[in-house]
């Protein structure tokens, strides 16, 4: 089987990809959601997303230009790479498209929620793993500071979704 070897910076694109996708999905939430605290939530996350891809650019761009991000040693290894592509696959987050589809597909809010705060849980485990294994501190302590902030859309998501019926 062959594996396609992460590298930091390949992690970063994804993770840039991942930020997109959660914005595009907590737009459409936004969109069929009926009530103004649900409203609120979403924009307020879809916002989150947005400054999160804003920060991965840079970072992106700053590692870029690093000539040492694209060489061998900055790659992980061939298990490291094979648990991140998995984590990676579908992205977390629907892509625009799919993320009609699934929305259209859901009746209630409540379940909304429901995806949001897995795609939330599978966001944690992929950036949990990129902050491990990081070879550029900058982007070690992004990651790090991306789990915490899903940690916190995951709490807030379970609130809201406690206080429906």
């Amino acid at each position: 089987m062959d594996v396609k070897l992460f590298s930091d910076l390949e992690g970063l694109r994804i993770a840039m990809d991942i930020e997109e996708q959660g914005r595009d999905f907590y737009q459409q939430a936004f969109d069929i959601a009926k009530e103004d605290a649900h409203k609120d939530l979403f924009c307020l996350l879809k916002n989150e997303e947005i400054i999160h891809f804003e920060t991965f650019s840079k970072i992106f761009d700053t590692v870029n230009k690093n000539k040492e991000a694209a060489s061998e040693e900055y790659l992980f290894d061939p298990e490291t790479s094979r648990y991140l592509t998995v984590l990676a696959e579908g992205h977390i987050f629907p892509t625009a498209a799919n993320a009609k589809v699934k929305i259209a597909e859901v009746t209630t809010v409540r379940e909304i929620l429901q995806m949001a705060i897995q795609a939330e849980k599978d966001s944690i485990l992929f950036y949990d793993e990129l902050a491990t294994k990081s070879k550029f501190e900058e982007a070690k302590k992004i990651f790090t500071t991306l789990k915490a902030e899903e940690q916190t859309h995951v709490v807030k998501l379970r609130k809201i979704l406690d206080t429906l019926a």
